[in-house]
């Protein structure tokens, strides 16, 4: 695959704060994507791509802060979200909805008009979407929830947070399995594809404490015991994401918050870097996603690019997307992809989600 005919199709609208997560619902069209106050919102994509972008139908309540991370079982039942507001919810994508509510798309515009003398001001773009509320809210976190994964085999959710908190979770039932502490706050994870390892990346600011910490480890997650530090291949790295392969022999680091975001491929048993990637997303990686041919990966960062590369070798295959500005100028937050590898979302830091046919 050259993805040469790759192209962005709509920018669904939601401008009422950043987009900070995003996750396509199962083998459907269904979309749904998390913004920094906390809300959810649902899209269903039409099977031909062309026209006007679609609005939302479905406006999700529960988290009073910002939503982290957005994961979907295969089967597109049951949908997970975590938040700043130290909960993690579940929900059933086949529950009976609440109602209906009024949502305005374009409200992040209409505040920031009110301090722009020359801004052109607009009219309230309001939608009538369905309104669901009921949610299971799962315990174990105290702090901001910033990161959390489905294992491979879709049995155990994984979750982290600024307290230093990792929790193992059974899927199904919701109990807690494993969990342990790290010195920092976790800030990435990646889970291996038997589910017997996860690399974890720390991070502690200066300004919370009187010594910044950074740090990445492998860990053995029977024994809940650090069997490999990287810490000093990626000193005093901010590493915000991270990925396994689905082969298990491939570990992605992504820098962040940098002039330039580079990434590295590393032998997943060894932890030893196999390549620097040449092309570098400049300020900063913010995630990555395998595609479902097993062959390729992807990376947004704080440039607005979206990168594909060949998981063989490192190499280069496509750029989605320009620079448009910087760092802070609509950065990419998440990205998630069709499991048919048709279709990619982008969270989008301007208050939209773009969706690109590969």
């Amino acid at each position: 695959m050259t993805f040469e005919n790759a192209k962005l199709v709509w920018e669904l609208r939601w401008d009422v704060d950043w987009v900070t997560a995003v996750q396509f619902i199962g083998n459907s069209r269904r979309v749904v994507a998390g913004n920094r106050r906390g809300n959810m919102m649902e899209w269903e994509l039409p099977e031909k791509l062309e026209g006007d972008a679609p609005d939302p139908v479905r406006f999700y309540e529960g988290h009073s802060n910002s939503v982290t991370k957005l994961r979907c079982i295969q089967d597109g039942s049951t949908l997970y979200s975590s938040s700043f507001d130290h909960s993690i919810r579940e929900w059933d994508m086949n529950a009976k909805d609440q109602g209906e509510t009024k949502v305005v798309l374009n409200e992040g515009y209409i505040y920031q008009s009110q301090f722009k003398r020359y801004s052109k001001k607009q009219e309230p773009m309001e939608c009538d979407v369905a309104l669901r509320k009921d949610s299971k809210k799962l315990g174990g976190h105290r702090e901001w929830v910033n990161v959390m994964e489905l294992s491979k085999d879709e049995k155990i959710l994984v979750s982290g947070d600024d307290g230093g908190h990792v929790v193992f979770r059974d899927r199904a039932s919701g109990k807690i399995q494993k969990s342990w502490n790290v010195e920092g706050w976790v800030h990435a994870v990646a889970i291996s594809p038997d589910s017997k390892q996860a690399l974890i990346s720390e991070r502690r600011p200066l300004v919370f404490d009187s010594a910044q910490r950074r740090a990445l480890k492998l860990w053995n997650v029977e024994e809940s015991k650090a069997t490999k530090d990287l810490s000093e291949e990626f000193k005093k790295m901010y590493l915000p994401a991270l990925a396994w392969s689905p082969d298990g022999k491939t570990l992605l680091v992504g820098r962040g918050e940098e002039e330039e975001g580079k990434i590295w491929m590393l032998d997943a048993e060894t932890g030893e870097k196999k390549k620097e990637l040449e092309d570098k997303h400049q300020y900063g990686v913010t995630d990555f996603l395998f595609h479902p041919n097993g062959k390729h990966f992807f990376s947004a960062g704080r440039d607005t690019v979206i990168r594909v590369w060949s998981l063989k070798d490192g190499t280069l295959v496509k750029k989605l997307g320009e620079p448009r500005g910087g760092q802070f100028k609509d950065w990419i937050h998440a990205i998630d992809i069709t499991p048919d590898g048709k279709l990619l979302a982008a969270a989008d830091m301007a208050g939209q989600v773009n969706i690109w046919q590969l």
